[in-house]
């Protein structure tokens, strides 16, 4: 599994009662594996394609050696996102190369173009890549923070009047600076139950609230810097509950 502090995505519930004690949520990773790992020259070559105009499939073509393997596979991509920030390629052998594929929630999913003990070219799903390989990827490489579109808006304060199961109140989400420019707090409200965390913010940075279009329900906290931006918690309202999603 993933090392603190980039988590695997978890979800918070929240259905009633006011909570109000910060709960902390990292972002940068200085771990020595991604600092250290450095890719290699690849043998081979491998392409990347997403037929699926609504993006929900991944094509994958590996060449070398003279072999071809292709390999599609069915996953909520990111939307409002330009192609070339939903993939990162990482070689950490010659004939050995990862794929990091930006998700729908913008968590992300590695897939592995490798040779087996046969010789045949493979690509298959993996859990969880080596440490350097995804630390390269997402902290060198950058998967996971993509650039700002013209219709995305970091916001300091959004609120929507929803309809949530049988609740019907104002979604809030806001962003609360503090006397530290290195973090705020976000808060976040809906039908009674509320919960406020603590967002780091690294120098250079600024946090917001950013609201794709069509999802009222939704958001993300963000962090954005020179036109990119990187979505560290999706809050959203389901069925009547307040959800906090850490996603890195």
């Amino acid at each position: 599994m993933k090392a603190w502090p980039l988590l695997l995505s978890a979800t918070l519930f929240f259905a009633c009662g006011p909570r109000n004690e910060p709960a902390s949520n990292e972002v940068e990773d200085t771990s020595s594996a991604g600092a250290a790992f450095e890719p290699v020259a690849p043998a081979g070559k491998v392409t990347v394609s997403f037929p699926v105009t609504d993006t929900t499939e991944i094509k994958i073509l590996f060449e070398l050696n003279g072999q071809t393997k292709e390999k599609s596979f069915e996953l909520p991509l990111a939307k409002d996102v330009e192609e070339k920030d939903l993939y990162r390629l990482v070689w950490d052998k010659p004939n050995s190369c990862y794929i990091g594929v930006l998700k729908q929630n913008r968590t992300t999913r590695y897939y592995h173009a490798s040779v087996d003990d046969k010789g045949f070219l493979q690509i298959n799903h993996v859990g969880t890549p080596p440490a350097g390989v995804w630390q390269y990827a997402e902290n060198r490489q950058g998967l996971g923070k993509v650039s700002l579109s013209a219709k995305a808006k970091l916001e300091d304060t959004y609120k929507h009047n929803i309809q949530s199961g049988r609740i019907i109140a104002d979604f809030i989400v806001r962003v609360i600076p503090l006397a530290s420019k290195d973090s705020v707090h976000i808060y976040a409200e809906f039908g009674g139950a509320n919960r406020t965390i603590s967002q780091a913010v690294p120098a250079g940075y600024k946090a917001g609230v950013l609201v794709e279009e069509g999802k009222p329900a939704a958001c993300f906290v963000a962090l954005e810097k020179e036109g990119k931006l990187l979505n560290t918690v999706e809050i959203k309202v389901e069925s009547g509950h307040l959800q906090i999603n850490n996603l890195r």
